[in-house]
């Protein structure tokens, strides 16, 4: 593939490999992403295999052979516009958080500016303009064009991002809404039925079911950004089922 132009591209002070395609395209080394983010190669393996077999994000998925990105080893990589769609389905486990409790912000940061900063390294460097004559028409053309442009990137990136899954900060809203109406659910943190165990962990359970039911997710980070206030509605007004009610009336009434 001499047809390709590779660079390292300096994303936010890591170190990440990208190629432009004779076609304009730019593409990025998953693993490169992952190495970054402090993945272990198990946690690295998951993502290729992700981006691979994903609905949408194989539709931004390329496998290069050795000699492109790796000398010697083939290398999976992703199309750049769909990096912000890629990093924002990655959940954050609790070894990750623990080994590197800066992860969220920095994925966030990725999903925000990684994308234009690849595009960017190889994106022509323009010539100023030889007289003022021509600086003053280039600025005249220039207004109108990047009005436009902005208009529809704005009104694009709007609708992206009201697609993604609920960001970090949006999640922990929902989680909050979840636990106060839990609370309330089992009669407050002084209750007996707060108080067992057993029965808190199948309310919070049912509870977070029920979410995920209404929004058809297998986890309840995968609500999108749109739909955020609407989840919490759904959550403040959640009410347990009879078998739940019943056993938290039961053991709420029972005497000390």
């Amino acid at each position: 593939m001499s047809d390709m132009i590779v660079k390292n591209v300096d994303v936010m002070g890591d170190s990440i490999m990208a190629a432009k395609d004779k076609d304009g395209t730019v593409w990025a080394g998953v693993s490169y992403f992952c190495r970054a983010l402090g993945m272990t190669n198990k946690q690295r393996d998951t993502q290729v295999e992700k981006v691979r077999t994903d609905r949408t994000l194989a539709k931004g998925f390329r496998k290069f052979p050795g000699g492109v990105f790796d000398q010697n080893n083939e290398t999976t990589a992703i199309r750049i516009d769909f990096i912000p769609l890629w990093l924002a389905k990655i959940s954050v486990t609790d070894r990750m958080e623990q080994d590197h409790p800066e992860l969220a912000e920095k994925l966030l940061a990725y999903q925000l500016k990684a994308k234009d900063i690849l595009a960017e390294a190889f994106t022509p460097k323009q010539m100023p303009p030889s007289s003022v004559a021509d600086q003053i028409r280039l600025l005249a053309q220039g207004n109108v064009e990047v009005n436009q442009r902005v208009d529809a990137l704005t009104e694009r990136v709007d609708k992206i991002e009201l697609d993604l899954p609920v960001l970090p900060d949006e999640a922990h809203r929902i989680q909050a809404a979840v636990k106060r109406r839990g609370v309330t659910a089992l009669g407050g943190k002084q209750s007996r039925a707060y108080k067992s165990q057993s029965l808190r962990q199948r309310l919070y359970g049912n509870l977070y079911a029920n979410l995920k039911y209404n929004f058809s997710c297998k986890r309840y980070t995968e609500i999108k950004r749109s739909q955020c206030d609407m989840a919490i509605q759904i959550v403040e007004k959640y009410e347990p089922p009879l078998f739940l009610a019943q056993e938290i009336e039961k053991v709420n009434s029972q005497e000390g």
